[in-house]
């Protein structure tokens, strides 16, 4: 894991809408079985469905390590998950693995595509885009924000009118590095990078976003569990802050004041000028350190220079500093 470099991002664009197409895939759930049986796949409860309309969380194996995240939706009766298109391989083979009896049907869209729309003003872009059918209310970055399917002959066009939109209230088009640099501004683990296959939701700060404790049982929930009424936790991801541009290498450890190494950056990314919480020109990085030094205003090193811990990541006192709320 890891995201090498750093890169500027139009803070404007965030705070008003910003449009970013994704590489996610939908997959269809379809069958008589199939909310029972996905349910029992997925960290988060979907009994929240009918009046969310999609919910963020989780597919994990059976020793409670994260195989991918993702977002389950409800359109009209239809189930379906938006995946990252790099984790569809490994979440379709552990899904298939367990469907046993039931009816379930799963079924990979060739066709369609997922553009996001992110910031204080995506439903108002998305309505005057002509496009509020095709969305559902998905808050990737903070607390608003909608996803677009379409279908691939379609996305240009209309990809375009969000654009138009977009601009029209002061935001813009984004492309892949932004989208990066901006999850990590904003405190939002992206899956690949900075959580994967070696980690736990609890130690991505995914627990409050993700999964619930007050379902019916799922895979791997056991561990789960296990390591939340344990109540400590090895390591925990952080924002971590610097004064001045850093570039992270492939991988870039982190080290307490007697040279013991505590940790691992996983991304970074730089303040852009427009950004009031934090001085132009800081790198902030997302990074997991040992239990006693994941605490606002420890310091490590890493690189040559001097971080301080300027937030836990999926605490309850975290802000989100990219969208307005």
């Amino acid at each position: 894991m890891g995201q090498t470099g750093v890169a500027l991002f139009p803070f404007g664009a965030f705070q008003r809408a910003a449009v970013y197409t994704t590489n996610d895939r939908v997959l269809h759930v379809r069958g008589d079985d199939a909310k029972s049986w996905l349910s029992g796949q997925l960290t988060n409860d979907l009994r929240e469905l009918e009046k969310a309309r999609a919910i963020y969380t989780l597919a994990v194996n059976v020793k409670g390590r994260i195989l991918s995240d993702a977002w389950v939706c409800l359109r009209g009766e239809e189930l379906a998950l938006v995946l990252p298109a790099e984790r569809v391989e490994a979440a379709m083979s552990s899904f298939d693995k367990h469907i046993i009896m039931e009816d379930v049907e799963l079924e990979l869209d060739a066709e369609l595509r997922v553009v996001t729309v992110q910031g204080a003003d995506a439903e108002r872009v998305v309505n005057d885009a002509g496009l509020a059918d095709r969305a559902l209310p998905v808050a990737r970055l903070g607390t608003r924000g909608f996803d677009v399917w379409l279908p691939q002959a379609q996305l240009d066009e209309a990809r375009e009118r969000l654009l138009a939109a977009a601009r029209a209230v002061g935001g813009d088009g984004i492309e892949a590095a932004g989208w990066a640099q901006a999850h990590v501004l904003a405190g939002v683990p992206r899956c690949g990078v900075d959580f994967g296959e070696d980690t736990y939701p609890q130690e991505a700060g995914l627990k409050s976003r993700a999964v619930s404790f007050n379902k019916g049982c799922y895979l791997g929930q056991e561990v789960i569990c296990m390591l939340e009424n344990r109540g400590q936790l090895n390591r925990k991801l952080v924002q971590l802050e610097t004064h001045g541009v850093f570039a992270l290498e492939a991988e870039t450890h982190a080290f307490d004041p007697e040279g013991k190494r505590v940790g691992d950056l996983t991304s970074a990314a730089v303040t852009p000028a427009d950004a009031s919480a934090t001085p132009a020109g800081t790198t902030v990085a997302l990074a997991y350190l040992k239990r006693p030094f994941a605490e606002t205003g420890k310091l490590v090193r890493a690189g040559d220079r001097e971080w301080v811990v300027r937030s836990v990541v999926g605490s309850d006192t975290e802000e989100c500093p990219i969208v307005a709320r």
